[in-house]
């Protein structure tokens, strides 16, 4: 846990379980309109039959039950609540001085092209607000889609708050189950998008396969050969590789039946190591075209001006090939950690500016970003029932 001595005032905690549903992470942060004073921070691991349930209703169905979903959406609220507590207990802050939750919840599915489009987080925030006795704002990304924006990604907003610099266009890249670009200047947003799959191809194949939830270090994938006609399978099955921005998308598309149809299209089925080789290069794929961008920069430049965030950002082999594509000397990506937020913390701060936000009932303009039209208060307030 990490923790640093402030005065306990304007505190908001942000909780994140992301795609790859590996951990929940919440942060304590103190923030103002122009500056934040991060406090501290924890990880708490799922119970393995919740995050199974999680897993399967995420990832191998797109037709839910009503009320299978219902029931997890209230077992995932209970524990949402449980480790709220603990980690406010933890962190020896009084509850009377923070002043919100900001709580995205887990992700089922996200279909903003839809005829009716919408993105449905599990998570119920009424029941965390009841256990914690905290105001709980959830439900970010509904207002956007009203707005006929695509919901997603929210995270240049809270990049550009977290790491702008007056000065320089920054651009951050995080690599969670589903990959995310933001780039922006000062705290003005230029442009942010999905990419594409993050680590959730290579996560599924590796649970698929016994090997664990994720290919530590990426070293099964190294032990394998990237199988060229199974990339250009996955490629021509991949509607989402095309799209222009703004687009967005979530594990309701990239996941194991992804895989699996791909490599019945094969002539002659490749061998698991060498499923995830291609998985890897596919993933690394995605950030091909912001190599771009760097080969007409000076060599000592073309490190500074990005920074990787989430899980994928430890997959020492995905980044080795990432910087690869990107023009950059290996190991010399750098992470958020150098611009002041470890790269495992910046989305759950990010949902926690999120809550300061809407606290204040201070709007966004998200146009360049989703394509939503119009300034746009994002989140739901729940307050304890009693």
């Amino acid at each position: 846990m990490i923790q640093a001595a402030a005065s306990m005032r304007n505190i908001y905690i942000g909780v994140m379980s992301g795609t790859s549903v590996d951990a929940i992470d919440i942060v304590a942060v103190e923030i103002f309109d122009d500056r934040f004073n991060f406090l501290s921070a924890e990880s708490f691991n799922f119970e393995e039959r919740l995050r199974k349930e999680i897993l399967e209703i995420s990832r191998s169905s797109s037709k839910l039950n009503n009320s299978a979903v219902k029931l997890i959406d209230q077992k995932l609220a209970d524990t949402y609540g449980k480790v709220i507590n603990e980690f406010i207990s933890k962190s020896r802050i009084n509850k009377n001085d923070i002043a919100a939750v900001g709580l995205h919840g887990q992700t089922i599915l996200h279909q903003p092209d839809a005829d009716q489009p919408f993105s449905l987080q599990i998570g119920d925030g009424q029941i965390v607000s009841d256990i914690t006795g905290l105001k709980v704002i959830n439900d970010f990304r509904s207002a956007d889609i009203r707005a006929g924006g695509q919901g997603a990604p929210l995270a240049p907003i809270f990049h550009s708050f977290l790491f702008g610099n007056e000065e320089k266009i920054r651009c951050v890249v995080n690599i969670g189950g589903i990959a995310n670009i933001s780039i922006f200047k000062g705290r003005e947003v230029i442009e942010g998008y999905d990419l594409g799959a993050g680590n959730v191809l290579m996560d599924s194949w590796s649970v698929h396969n016994g090997i664990g939830q994720y290919d530590k270090d990426g070293n099964w994938a190294k032990s394998g050969k990237e199988n060229l006609e199974l990339i250009m399978i996955l490629m021509d099955q991949d509607e989402f590789w095309n799209k222009r921005p703004p687009k967005s998308t979530g594990t309701d598309f990239y996941n194991l039946d992804f895989i699996i149809r791909a490599i019945k299209k094969c002539n002659q089925e490749p061998r698991p190591e060498d499923v995830q080789r291609t998985l890897l290069e596919y993933t690394a794929s995605n950030f091909a075209h912001i190599g771009e961008d760097n080969r007409v920069m000076p060599v000592d430049k073309r490190r500074r001006w990005i920074a990787i965030s989430g899980g994928g950002s430890k997959n020492k082999f995905l980044v080795e090939r990432i910087e690869n594509l990107m023009y950059i000397p290996n190991g010399e990506l750098q992470s958020t950690e150098v611009w002041g937020v470890g790269s495992e913390w910046v989305e759950a701060l990010g949902f926690a500016y999120l809550a300061f936000l809407r606290t204040n009932e201070i709007s966004v303009d998200l146009s360049k970003v989703t394509g939503s039209k119009g300034r746009i208060l994002l989140g739901n307030i729940h307050l304890p029932s009693q």
